[in-house]
């Protein structure tokens, strides 16, 4: 992966219909990975999130930006079942905050399905959500299937 002072390509494609809800508004960077996520929670939505992780610091003690994830796919407590939301961080092509690893951070999509896995699965909405968002987000960027991961895949 490459390192986060290193010069990103942008990529162009266009997406798949319904997909263009999930656009950037700048050109997007090409983008290497993609890191799967659960909230850990029963319930939250992107305003949630961006508030706790407002709260957070890193090693250093800088605040975090905000919400670390790209992308958030709610489970109807809190957010539509379902329903796909890009971040500030998708929007603006910035560098994630959730892997636990610089690099895959720097170069790989965070998207975080609401929700507790280890207690219940997800719904049968996100889980049809998160296949159209995978599909079209591999498809766009190239991005082969074992560079789909899970969190503990990068960090346990």
């Amino acid at each position: 992966a490459q390192g986060l002072g290193e010069k990103r390509e942008t990529v162009t494609h266009t997406p798949a219909r319904g997909a263009e809800r999930w656009l950037a508004e700048v050109p997007e960077i090409g983008w290497q990975y993609v890191v799967i996520h659960h909230s850990g929670t029963t319930e939250g939505s992107v305003a949630s999130i961006h508030a706790e992780h407002r709260r957070r610091v890193d090693a250093s003690g800088n605040p975090w930006l905000g919400i670390g994830y790209h992308f958030v796919i709610g489970n109807g407590q809190g957010m539509p079942d379902g329903h796909v939301e890009a971040t500030f961080r998708w929007k603006e092509q910035i560098h994630g905050a959730h892997s636990g690893n610089a690099a895959v951070n720097a170069r790989g999509i965070g998207i975080c399905l609401i929700g507790n896995f280890e207690n219940h699965r997800p719904t049968d909405k996100q889980i049809q959500s998160l296949k159209r968002l995978l599909t079209e987000l591999s498809h766009r960027h190239q991005i082969p299937e074992a560079r789909l991961l899970g969190h503990s895949d990068v960090k346990a």
